[in-house]
């Protein structure tokens, strides 16, 4: 354990190094309250064996302060005094402290209330193990509610809450925010010819570059579902949107994964459409729905290329 021993007298603090030594823990020492809760802000402590009567700041007023700034965190207190009366203990008890030893100390009983101290240090070391590997878990539990499993895009659950917050910035500031949805031509007879593992893999290289082509932190790659894709891309007018869109065309395409059963091309294409808000749209769903239907527009066309809902 760290052990901080709070003390102004100088040979108190030697006798308890020495009785202490033996038992392994590491040591730390402050000659008054002041020192001691200076100490605390700065630094981790697991016992404070404190010196009631000190000048300035005594043990019972820095044990209350210390439980104030260590709200969140909490370890022993014992307090070393020369008082055995019932007001004294009970005023060290309320006001945060864990136990009472009497000086001239007791050698023997100082080491044995350490080593029970021990006992809930380990306690306590062990708590803070579960918590982190509960917020472990719990970080793994929202990466698997947020993002889809083959791809390691963002999923349509934090597609749209995240479009929800970026419309509502853009509405907010009158900035432009563009959507784009993607789909991978012919893709049912892909998995047709090829097999549903070939398709997985197929979704997976098209994902990668999709997000090779967004350099921005704030743009968002999404599995839509099946084989369709989005992008939100907040602060960027049509024009922009339009060179992403054309980018990831160009980047799925040169992918060059084999696609026989395509009517337009050799290889896996994408179709894409883009929409803008510019204060038309009422809502984050209304600019999705604007991208879909330039998306279609895009494979009566002829697919493997982009429209823009104008």
């Amino acid at each position: 354990m760290k052990i901080l021993v709070v003390d102004d007298s100088k040979a108190m603090r030697m006798l308890v190094a020495e009785c202490l030594k033996s038992l392994g823990h590491e040591l730390a020492y402050a000659e008054n309250g002041a020192d001691c809760l200076q100490y605390v802000a700065d630094y981790a402590v697991d016992l404070i064996l404190m010196d009631v009567e000190m000048p300035s700041i005594n043990g019972i007023e820095a044990t209350k302060a210390i439980r104030e700034i260590k709200k969140d965190d909490w370890f022993p207190i014992i307090f070393l005094t020369t008082h055995s009366d019932d007001d004294s203990f009970a005023k060290g008890i309320l006001a945060g402290g864990d136990a009472y030893l009497l000086k001239p100390l007791n050698t023997v009983r100082l080491q044995l209330t350490v080593i029970a101290m021990e006992r809930i240090y380990l306690m306590r070391q062990k708590l803070f193990d579960t918590q982190k590997a509960l917020k472990q878990v719990n970080l793994e539990l929202e990466h698997i509610t947020l993002f889809d499993q083959l791809t390691g895009l963002a999923n349509r659950r934090n597609f749209d809450s995240t479009l929800e917050r970026q419309f509502a910035w853009a509405k907010r500031n009158k900035s432009p925010l563009s959507v784009i949805i993607g789909d991978v031509d012919y893709f049912k007879v892909f998995n047709d010819c090829y097999g549903h593992p070939a398709g997985d893999e197929c979704l997976s290289q098209v994902a990668r570059a999709i997000a090779g082509q967004l350099k921005r932190s704030i743009d968002l790659a999404c599995r839509y579902g099946g084989e369709e894709f989005t992008i939100i891309l907040p602060e960027t007018d049509m024009q922009g949107a339009r060179k992403v869109a054309e980018m990831i065309r160009q980047a799925v395409f040169e992918r060059n994964i084999p696609h026989a059963g395509s009517n337009i091309a050799d290889r896996i294409s994408m179709s894409l459409g883009v929409a803008t808000y510019n204060g038309q749209y009422l809502t984050g769903p209304e600019i999705t729905k604007a991208a879909d239907d330039a998306l279609y527009q895009a494979k009566r066309n002829g697919r493997n290329r982009i429209e823009v809902m104008a």
